[in-house]
C-alpha cells in the first residue's frame, strides 16, 4: 500500500513535471510560430522591396539610356563651343596685336606731336623775344627823335643833307642815351603791383601784430590775477594744512610737536620744508627721523590734507609695517575717524588694523601663477584682533 502510494506520488510529480515541459513547449512553439509570422511578413517586405527595386532599376535603366543621349548631344555642343571659343581666343589674339601695334603708332603720333609743340613753343618764345626787341628799338628811336625834336626842333630826320658833324653829335648822344639805359638797368613792369600787393600785406600783419599784442596783454591779465589768486589760496590752504598737521601730529605720536615751514621766495614754487618732534626728542627735520617717525609723520601730513579738503578714496599700502602697537591702535582710531568723509583702501599684514575694516579681501594663492580672492563681510564687534 505504501509502495504503492510513493508509485502514484512520483507518477504525480512526472505528471507535473510534463505539464510544465509540456506548457515550456507550447510556449516555445508559440514563439517558434510568432517568429515564423514575423518571418513571413518580413518576406513579403523583402519581395515588395524587390519588386520596387526592380520598377526603380527598369526606370533608371531607361533614364540612364535618356541620360546618355543628353550626354552626347551635351558633348556635341561642348565641342561646338570649344571649337568657337578657339576661334574667338585666336580673333582676340589677332586684336591684341592690332590694339598693340596700334598703340605703339599712338606713341609714336604723341611723341612727335610733343617735339612739334615743343619746337612750336620755342619759335613762339623767340619771336616774342624778337617783338620786344623791335619795340625796344622802336621805343628807343621814338625817345630819340623827341629829344632831336627837342633840342634842334627838327620833327623829321630827312635821309640825306645831314652834316658829318650832326651825325656825330647824334651817335655821342646814342651812346650816352645807351649808358644811360644801361645805368637804369632792366625796367620792373610789375613793381606798381607788387608794391600795392606788400603794403597790403604789411597792412594785414599790422592788424595781427595788433590783434596779438591786445590778446597777449589779455592774457599776462589774465595770468596775473591766477597767480594772484592761486597764492592766495595756495597760502591759505597751507595755513590751514599747517594748522591741522599740528593737531593730528601729537594724536598720532601720543605727544611732541610738528611744524611745515614754507621756503622764503615765490610760495608757488618754494618748497616745503617738514619739522617733527617726536615725545623726548628735539625738533628737526623729517629726514634724520627713524623709519616708524617717518610713516607716522607722513600718515599725520595725509590725513592733515584729508581733514582741509577729504579724498573720496585712498590706498594705503602696508604704511603700518614699521608701526607698533600702540601706534598702531592710535592710527586705527584716526582711520575710523576719516571713513566718515573717505573710503579707504589698506593693504596690510597687520590684526590690529585688519580689525578695523568692514571688508576684508584675502588674496591667496593656490596654484602656481593663479591667484584667488576671498572676501569676507563682517561686523567690527565680532573682531577680536
Amino acid at each position: 500500500m505504501e509502495k504503492a502510494r510513493d508509485t502514484r506520488h512520483k507518477l504525480s510529480l512526472s505528471q507535473r513535471e510534463l505539464l510544465t515541459k509540456l506548457e515550456a513547449l507550447d510556449e516555445s512553439k508559440n514563439k517558434f510560430q510568432r517568429w515564423l509570422d514575423s518571418l513571413a511578413v518580413e518576406r513579403e517586405n523583402l519581395l515588395r522591396t524587390l519588386e520596387k527595386r526592380k520598377m526603380e532599376y527598369q526606370e533608371d535603366g531607361k533614364r540612364k539610356g535618356s541620360l546618355l543621349q543628353e550626354i552626347e548631344v551635351m558633348e556635341e555642343k561642348i565641342a561646338q563651343l570649344e571649337e568657337k571659343i578657339l576661334t574667338e581666343e585666336q580673333t582676340l589674339e589677332d586684336k591684341k596685336q592690332t590694339y598693340q601695334q596700334m598703340r605703339a603708332d599712338f606713341e609714336k603720333a604723341e611723341d612727335k606731336l610733343m617735339e612739334i609743340r615743343n619746337r612750336h613753343s620755342e619759335k613762339k618764345d623767340e619771336l616774342h623775344s624778337l617783338e620786344l626787341r623791335v619795340s625796344d628799338q622802336e621805343h628807343i628811336i621814338s625817345s630819340i627823335r623827341e629829344r632831336i625834336f627837342q633840342r634842334y626842333g627838327v620833327s623829321e630826320i630827312p635821309e640825306e643833307g645831314i652834316s658829318s658833324e650832326e651825325e656825330g653829335q647824334l651817335k655821342q648822344e646814342v651812346e650816352e642815351l645807351k649808358l644811360k639805359l644801361e645805368k637804369m638797368g632792366e625796367v620792373n613792369l610789375v613793381a606798381i603791383e607788387e608794391h600795392k600787393r606788400l603794403q597790403e600785406r604789411l597792412s594785414f600783419l599790422e592788424s595781427q601784430q595788433k590783434d596779438l599784442t591786445e590778446a597777449k596783454d589779455s592774457l599776462l591779465s589774465a595770468i596775473r590775477k591766477i597767480n594772484r589768486t592761486t597764492r592766495e589760496m595756495f597760502s591759505q590752504t597751507f595755513q590751514d594744512i599747517r594748522t591741522a598737521f599740528k593737531e593730528i601730529f601729537p594724536r598720532l605720536f601720543g605727544g611732541g610737536d610738528s611744524d611745515l615751514i614754507l621756503e622764503e621766495g615765490d610760495c608757488l614754487e618754494a618748497g616745503i620744508e617738514i619739522l617733527a618732534r617726536p615725545p623726548g626728542k628735539k625738533l628737526q627735520s623729517v629726514s634724520l627721523l627713524s623709519g616708524g617717525e617717518k610713516a607716522l609723520t607722513a600718515l599725520s601730513l595725509l590725513f592733515a590734507i584729508f581733514k582741509v579738503k577729504p579724498s573720496p578714496f585712498c590706498i594705503l599700502d602696508e604704511v603700518d609695517a614699521p608701526l607698533d602697537e600702540s601706534n598702531i591702535d592710535r592710527f586705527r582710531k584716526l582711520l575710523e575717524e576719516f571713513a566718515a568723509d573717505s573710503q579707504f583702501l589698506v593693504i596690510t599684514h597687520n590684526k590690529r588694523t585688519i580689525s578695523t575694516a568692514d571688508v576684508i579681501y584675502g588674496i591667496t594663492m593656490e596654484n602656481t601663477g593663479v591667484s584667488k580672492i576671498v572676501s569676507v563681510k563682517f561686523q567690527k564687534e565680532e573682531v577680536k584682533s
